[in-house]
């Protein structure tokens, strides 16, 4: 009897101590020390740890991308502007002179020159200034006349002439005759060479050539008329001269060249009346010298074949508002 109550004492005391061991594993130092607890722990931990590592190579990762589009970017700038270089520049093309804006019309039937002016918004002295105009009255249909795009006259340089030479004879400002023709640097003005003179008037007016009578100033045959010869315009008139020829002033005047002047050769200009002016060119002796006054008739040269010439002649042109006209127009023997 006593031995088995000793036995059933035993087992309650191994029964309280192995519950007081179980009670005391779940907890050391406050930490859970279960199995099943610790596994959850180790793989939050793990996932926490995947996390760290996935976040530190997302950055790595875009860190590497920043930089790829980043040398991307610079490499398409870069191709772009090797390309700009590549590509062909477009030049600006400069304005166009007054000259290279004058139009052509051609006369209508029941047209006057006043309605040609008014249509144009010109005037007159524009038309004159700009064409041969013999007779006012009467022109016909076909016939054409050079339309400035400016009030002005359309002006040749004449030999020995310099800008400063045509801004101070017609009270016009050198910039501006530079600006309107494209003229960058007036000390290559040529000879020959067509400007517009913006708002100038003709110095001889249609009146004036009404009245003005010019003598031959060589009694020979005309070799080769004022008009288109050669592909190109000759603008006077052809006489035969036998070498040493005398030629004479068309008209009393003053003499505003006289030398020589390239294809010309030798040549005298004499400026008889504002506006009005006679070319005398291929002489082989220059008798008169520069301002010097001449009569009508008087000896001024002798016949020659100077300058682009193939024989001996005389080369005569009449200047009007300092352009060339036909001089049958104006000589009378």
């Amino acid at each position: 009897m006593r031995r088995r109550e000793r036995l059933t004492g035993f087992f309650i005391i191994f029964i309280l101590l192995a519950f007081s061991a179980y009670s005391n594993s779940m907890y050391v130092g406050g930490n859970i020390t279960n199995l099943s607890d610790q596994s959850m722990v180790q793989s939050r931990n793990i996932e926490e740890n995947r996390g760290e590592d996935s976040s530190e190579q997302s950055t790595v990762l875009d860190g590497k991308y920043s930089e790829d589009s980043d040398s991307l970017s610079s490499q398409m700038e870069i191709d772009n502007s090797a390309n700009r270089d590549k590509a062909p520049q477009v030049k600006e093309e400069p304005p166009k002179s007054l000259t290279e804006q004058i139009k052509v019309h051609t006369v209508k039937s029941g047209e006057t020159l006043w309605d040609i002016a008014h249509h144009y918004s010109l005037n007159i002295d524009s038309l004159i200034g700009a064409n041969n105009i013999s007779n006012m009255n009467s022109i016909r249909p076909g016939q054409e006349f050079k339309i400035l795009p400016v009030r002005g006259i359309l002006y040749r340089v004449s030999p020995g002439e310099s800008l400063s030479d045509i801004s101070d004879k017609f009270d016009i400002s050198a910039e501006t005759i530079k600006k309107d023709n494209n003229i960058a640097d007036g000390s290559k003005l040529r000879v020959d060479q067509n400007i517009i003179l913006r708002d100038v008037k003709p110095e001889l007016t249609y009146q004036d050539r009404l009245d003005e009578k010019l003598m031959f100033p060589i009694n020979t045959r005309i070799t080769s008329p004022y008009g288109p010869r050669w592909g190109r315009m000759h603008y006077g008139v052809d006489f035969a001269a036998p070498m040493g020829s005398p030629i004479r002033a068309a008209s009393s005047g003053r003499v505003v060249f006289s030398g020589w002047s390239g294809g010309y050769g030798k040549v005298v200009i004499i400026e008889h009346r504002k506006g009005l002016r006679t070319l005398y060119a291929h002489n082989s002796q220059l008798l008169v010298s520069e301002r010097q006054t001449v009569d009508k008739g008087q000896v001024i040269a002798r016949s020659g074949n100077t300058g682009n010439s193939t024989g001996p002649h005389l080369h005569f042109e009449v200047q009007i508002n300092g352009r060339p006209e036909n001089p049958l127009d104006y000589l009378h023997r």
